[in-house]
């Protein structure tokens, strides 16, 4: 095969996976919220799916197809299969149809999915977890155990898979074999070690999906509450977004945002419930101002099992390397308080800080009925509309440096904020990150940072337990530094360059003929902010590692 032809397949291979990627995001789209009657989901499943999988035994269920569950994700991933390899032919509505009949029928309960929604809201991120020994060396080596775990299977169709592995990819064994770490033929250590774990502790029929089956699923429309944090741009934020319900679990809404440094965004959203508690969404959103920006934003979360909280991630590229943490509470009866904006006290001078719930109401503005812990007390209280109180408080000088918890007499929920003298350190987050160059044959990723500070607590040592995290600190001033690691590196001129909001952006992707032996713009870096506190006569400086690895061309909707 010609290089050419390798670079065409695995351009195919990539649009494929990014287009069915977005069966759980761009199907949301606000066309398909005006979707006109299809036959029915279990129809389609049927037709187009039958000539491969005959019916099994007296109930008819479709071989291999019914006999595991897995995530949305998981399910457009099974159908890009279906289409790459095995050339199934859909009709238009087709995926949107068999990936929400699949996992509703066929998904996850909440309590299966929950230790592992990071993998599906896409965080470029480091998380540890212990894989079980009968895995390591026959799965880890190609997949996440994330990716393992957010699947269940029939002790049949879990037999099946080293079979079917070994069709799709004759050389599986070649490959695994090469990290050493499997100790018999790849074949063999599936079928005795790894399968017989994953019939065991991830069986088809488990207590939880019964129990979620059971359950009457809620109405998500409504009015909800949102409180959020965007590490890049906009810090901390709250609003309010209002769902419609409309066929077929799909609801249409409309948001705003408000960001500690008073920016706003507002927008409108379009998506699906999946499994009565994933929501998959896609937001258009603007920004204010003249020159605000346009954004298409993806929507990834997680509804708790009483249909009050949904929670998740805001997705800011197709690629989830760059997203916002959200959270929505729905609007109920009764006075609630949900967060703190700024979460931290100085001693020693007047502050503001806004208090944003549900329900406020004037009969609650007196001070006697606000506690803020201890050495902090209140000066003065304004209600701005029903959702946020704002508060004028002071900090003793001298008072012990710590956490405080904030609550209101007869109002649900608490705050939390941090008492502190002065910032003493700041670190920052996250303090090992990621990227790869793109841009020309496949997407850049990104990596965003944000700095914390920090109070050396009552021991007044850096570094110990008693160290009091203040949250965001600002403004600050972003730098790249070397890291060395060979004689004349020379890394930093090539990678990229981070902006004064600490994103990182890469350099393009491919050979570099100004580079020695024209290596690519991948390398080792510091990256470094300095903040100078108010009255300060110098900066305080902070350092994270950065690797920039070389660029990637397969971004399946599960790693």
């Amino acid at each position: 095969m010609t290089t050419g032809k390798i670079r065409k397949r695995m351009r195919m291979q990539s649009w494929v996976l990014l287009v069915l990627a977005g069966l759980v995001g761009t199907i949301h789209d606000v066309k398909a919220a005006e979707h006109q009657a299809t036959p029915s989901t279990r129809e389609t499943l049927v037709v187009r799916c039958i000539r491969c999988h005959a019916p099994q035994g007296d109930n008819g269920k479709l071989d291999a197809i019914e006999a595991q569950r897995k995530s949305p994700e998981g399910w457009s991933m099974t159908l890009s299969r279906m289409v790459r390899t095995h050339g199934v032919e859909l009709q238009d509505g087709d995926a949107r149809v068999l990936v929400k009949y699949l996992s509703d029928h066929y998904g996850l309960a909440p309590k299966e999915v929950e230790p592992y929604r990071f993998i599906l809201e896409q965080r470029n991120t480091r998380t540890t977890q212990e894989v079980p020994k009968p895995l390591q060396a026959g799965c880890i080596q190609c997949h996440t155990y994330a990716r393992i775990a957010l699947q269940r299977r029939t002790q049949d169709s879990w037999e099946r898979l080293p079979d079917a592995k070994v069709a799709l990819m004759a050389n599986i064994g070649s490959e695994t074999a090469s990290a050493g770490q499997l100790k018999d033929y790849w074949f063999d250590d599936a079928k005795n070690s790894a399968v017989p774990h994953l019939i065991k502790h991830q069986p088809f029929e488990t207590e939880a999906w019964t129990a979620w089956q059971a359950v009457k699923k809620p109405s998500y429309a409504g009015t909800w509450l949102v409180v959020g944090h965007d590490p890049g741009r906009g810090g901390d934020y709250t609003g309010q977004l209002t769902l419609t319900a409309g066929e077929d679990d799909q609801y249409t809404g409309e948001f705003s945002h408000t960001f500690a440094d008073g920016s706003r965004m507002d927008g409108s959203t379009t998506g699906t419930i999946y499994t009565g508690f994933q929501w998959r969404g896609v937001a258009q959103a603007k920004e204010s101002g003249a020159a605000g920006r346009e954004m298409r934003q993806r929507e990834i979360f997680f509804a708790s099992e009483d249909g009050n909280t949904i929670s998740g991630r805001r997705l800011l590229t197709n690629l989830g390397d760059l997203g916002m943490d959200e959270t929505w509470y729905r609007r109920q009866g009764g006075a609630r308080l949900l967060t703190v904006s700024p979460a931290m006290i100085q001693t020693g001078s007047p502050q503001k800080v806004k208090l944003f719930g549900m329900g406020f109401s004037g009969d609650i503005l007196s001070a006697d009925k606000f506690s803020f812990g201890e050495g902090v007390g209140v000066l003065s209280l304004r209600l701005d509309g029903n959702q946020t109180i704002v508060a004028e408080v002071f900090a003793k000088a001298g008072v012990a440096e710590g956490p405080r918890t904030v609550s209101i007499q007869g109002v649900a929920g608490e705050g939390q904020v941090a008492v502190y003298e002065a910032v003493d350190y700041i670190r920052i987050t996250p303090e090992r990150g990621f990227a790869r160059p793109g841009g020309i044959r496949t997407p850049k990723i990104f990596q965003q940072y944000e700095v914390v500070g920090y109070a050396n607590g009552p021991d007044n040592a850096k570094g110990t337990d008693d160290d009091v995290k203040l949250g965001r600190i600002g403004p600050v001033k972003w730098n790249l530094e070397e890291y060395v690691k060979r004689p004349n590196d020379d890394d930093i001129q090539y990678v990229g360059s981070v902006d004064q909001t600490g994103l990182f952006h890469p350099n393009e992707d491919g050979p570099n003929p100004k580079r020695h032996l024209m290596e690519g713009n991948v390398g080792d870096v510091w990256v470094e902010a300095w903040y100078t506190p108010e009255g300060a006569k110098r900066p305080m400086g902070a350092r994270a590692h950065l690797l920039v690895m070389p660029a990637k061309f397969i971004f399946p909707p599960i790693e």
